[in-house]
């Protein structure tokens, strides 16, 4: 008996895991786009920089889910009130609203790359494939995106590994990190201390809505420390993977659209089509995220049907994809990252305080 309820524990860390990183693991991060500019552009001291996202990534984790379980929270509303205050809560919840569903926009976005980029599919198609999909999931609500996250983020570690440790393993990790160099073009800002700030924060912002009503829902504060630590743990390890392999084909993989792809290109086709598939799913993870967030908000706000707001979310998704996935990446993302350090900032103040859970 014992010995089950360890092993329901141990499942239950990994689901919790599994849900963390799937809602940060999107279009910019399984692509490579992410780490490219917020820490390959910076050369070594990117690596320096991902270390310090990690360890913001497990502590920041565990106090908004924490918090979750706490305000049996329904949503990031609760989170960004009790952290921030009234007033800037309510504007932080208008923020957040918004950067979801732009966020939304740019995973339907990068969905269509994917098909375009690697299958010769229209790009139309897999937009609306990516924006079909992810609505039907969040109409099952957190079951489902702990169910697909489960399933589709092994897939993903065990491709980013792969091609990340045949690059590697090509090359030399010490050729790799003694011509390293910083590529200014590609980078958000000019420091490499502020960009990991800022990496942390938009990401952070975008899985309070998830990470919220995960807390709520498991109410276990052990197996939610547990999975704040291994979910953070792992994207650490997968962006310094990332970072080391696209260095190692600088500067021509900063040309690219999807710069793991280029990398899959590298193999037999079979390999590419696998990363590509892979990619996509990592992709539709973070949109259901995104749009389980933003449906569910805007559910509260109009006090609408939720099948219909989800329709309506998915339609507006649609439509915004159209600017193209690495402008939407590369003008969204700096921007909110900037405006969202005003709740790492409010979270900062709780954890310092250790206000009991």
């Amino acid at each position: 008996m014992a010995l089950a309820n360890r092993a329901g524990k141990a499942g239950q860390v990994l689901r919790v895991a599994a849900t963390y990183i799937g809602t940060v693991v999107g279009a910019g991060f399984a692509s490579g786009q992410e780490t490219l500019r917020f820490f390959g552009a910076y050369g070594k001291m990117g690596m320096i920089g991902i270390a310090l996202a990690t360890l913001l990534f497990c502590t920041y984790g565990i106090v908004v889910m924490e918090l979750g379980r706490r305000l049996r929270a329904r949503s990031h509303r609760e989170i960004l009130h009790f952290a921030c205050g009234p007033y800037i809560g309510r504007a932080m919840d208008g923020i957040v609203t918004l950067f979801l569903g732009a966020t939304l926009t740019v995973m339907v976005a990068g969905g269509g790359a994917v098909f375009a980029e690697q299958f010769g599919i229209p790009q139309s198609i897999g937009t609306f494939l990516t924006a079909g999909l992810a609505g039907l999931t969040i109409l099952r609500g957190m079951r489902g995106i702990m169910v697909a996250n489960a399933v589709v983020v092994p897939l993903l570690t065990i491709a980013v590994v792969g091609l990340s440790g045949a690059s590697i393993g090509h090359h030399g990790l010490g050729a790799i990190l003694g011509e390293t160099l910083p590529w200014p073009a590609l980078a958000p800002v000019h420091s490499w201390f502020v960009a990991a700030l800022l990496y942390v924060g938009y990401n952070l912002v975008l899985s309070i809505s998830v990470l919220a009503p995960l807390g709520a829902e498991v109410q276990d504060s052990g197996v939610l420390v547990a999975g704040g630590l291994v979910g953070g743990l792992s994207l650490g390890v997968l962006a310094a993977g990332i970072k080391l392999a696209v260095s190692a084909h600088m500067p021509e993989i900063g040309q690219h659209e999807i710069p793991m792809l280029f990398l899959a290109r590298l193999h037999a086709r079979p390999v590419q089509w696998m990363y590509a598939l892979i990619l996509w799913a990592e992709i539709y993870t973070t949109a259901i995220g995104c749009a389980y967030g933003f449906a569910g908000r805007m559910t509260e706000v109009f006090r609408g049907s939720y099948r219909g707001i989800v329709v309506m979310v998915t339609a507006l998704s649609l439509l915004g994809s159209g600017f193209g996935f690495s402008t939407l990446l590369s003008f969204l993302y700096p921007l909110f990252g900037f405006i969202t350090l005003i709740v790492l900032l409010c979270l900062s103040v709780i954890f310092v305080r250790r206000a009991p859970m």
